[in-house]
């Protein structure tokens, strides 16, 4: 019975990462290059998406481990 748990939750951290990153992702493209400018691809590797990177993690680590039990 723990697979439709897992399954939610790990749907819920994902769902979550991804947009968290999103919103993190554009305050610092505006912080970085104003409104106009189109960001650059070395936006990924900025710190504050660290976080965001290890709830995805978790969540795809929760979603193999509800298939699997």
């Amino acid at each position: 019975m723990p697979e439709p748990i897992l399954a939610l939750t790990a749907l819920a951290l994902i769902t979550i990462a991804l947009i968290g990153q999103g919103i993190e992702m554009r305050k610092i493209r505006i912080r970085t290059y104003g409104e106009d400018g189109v960001g650059h691809p070395n936006i990924f590797l900025d710190k504050k998406n660290v976080k965001w990177y290890i709830l995805i993690a978790a969540g795809l680590g929760l979603a193999f481990s509800a298939q699997y039990v």
